[in-house]
Formats: C-alpha cells, sequence, structure tokens
C-alpha cells in the first residue's frame, strides 16, 4: 500500500489516499534479487511468473525502440522535417525501413536455420546499408547474386551464445556540466 502524494491529489482530487499494489519478486538468471510492482492485485486471475515473462518480453520491446532510435536515426534528437505532415512520413520511413531490416534478418535467420534473435540487428543494418549502396550503382543481372552474398555473409555473423537474454540495467545517467571543466596546473 503506498500513500498518493499531496501535490497529486491537489492537482487530481478525484485520486484515492492511497494505491494498492502487488510486489513481485524475482530472480535473474545473474542471482541478483528485483521487485516488480504491478496494480494487478489478483494472484490467481494473473500470476507471478506470467507477469515477469510479460516484463521480460516489455524488455525486448525497448532494446527495439533503442536500435530504431540510435542506429537507424543516429542518436538524432529530432526528426528533420519540419511540417506535420513531413514529420508523419519520416516516421513512416523509419518503420518502414527497420521492418524491412527485420524481415531480412527472419529470412536470413531460416536459411541458416537459427533464431531471428542470434542475429546482430546493428550489424545486418550496416550489411544492408552497404550492400544497398552498391545496388544501386549495380546491373540488374548482378542483383541476384549480390543479395544471396549478403544473406550468406549475414548468416555467418551469429551472435556469441552468451549474449542471448543479456540484460540492460536501468540506470540514471549522469547530466553533462553546462560549465566548462578547468583544470589548475601545479606550478614546480
Amino acid at each position: 500500500r503506498m500513500k498518493v502524494s499531496p501535490q497529486a491529489r491537489e492537482h487530481t482530487p478525484a485520486l484515492p489516499s492511497h494505491w494498492e499494489a502487488r510486489a513481485i519478486e524475482t530472480v535473474s538468471r545473474h542471482g541478483r534479487r528485483r521487485i516488480l510492482l504491478t496494480s494487478l492485485l489478483d494472484a490467481k486471475a494473473w500470476p507471478a511468473k506470467e507477469i515477469a515473462a510479460q516484463y521480460q518480453e516489455r524488455w525486448h520491446i525497448e532494446t527495439s525502440y533503442r536500435e530504431l532510435k540510435q542506429d537507424m536515426l543516429g542518436d538524432e534528437l529530432t526528426l528533420r522535417s519540419g511540417t506535420p505532415e513531413t514529420v508523419r512520413q519520416e516516421v513512416w520511413g523509419t518503420l518502414l525501413a527497420y521492418n524491412l531490416v527485420r524481415l531480412e534478418m527472419a529470412e536470413i535467420a531460416r536459411e541458416v536455420g537459427v533464431a531471428p534473435t542470434d542475429l546482430s540487428f546493428t550489424t545486418a543494418l550496416h550489411y544492408l546499408r552497404y550492400e544497398w549502396s552498391w545496388l544501386a550503382i549495380s546491373s540488374p543481372g548482378t542483383l541476384p547474386a549480390r543479395l544471396l552474398r549478403l544473406r550468406e555473409r549475414l548468416g555467418e555473423l551469429l551472435l556469441p551464445k552468451q549474449r542471448r537474454g543479456r540484460e540492460c540495467p536501468r540506470v540514471v545517467k549522469k547530466l553533462p556540466s553546462r560549465y566548462p571543466i578547468k583544470q589548475v596546473r601545479s606550478a614546480k
């Protein structure tokens, strides 16, 4: 049971004085203890193992967002477009490109006989960008051979097994100082 802050109740008077939450304790594969809080109170309707599995699935989705933002958009803080229509077009194009890379990874994984998660998104993206730039200037007759070579190369670059199921702990990053740091050297 957690008390609702006075500021929140002042902003929204209809809020209750306390929130009811359920704490679920899990242990990671590295032996670290974690506590998940949920508003799903009925343990029979929502077993703890299912909630923990959903949290893990959500974490995989978060890493997909990270791939999209960092690898595809180059860590840019804003989109380049200037109007709402072109922003929608840019977002749509980015999502389309992301799904095309994932589709190609799924095809390669199927051909090699592994799970798509055994391939690195970043490596696949870089290989695809490189090969697609050559496809733009290649003669049409060389396209099938180039695509076959691309799939063979990516199929050889499987992730090491110890990386599967890795965890990325959430951390609060220290904000950079707005003021330059000056170091004083001692006179000898």
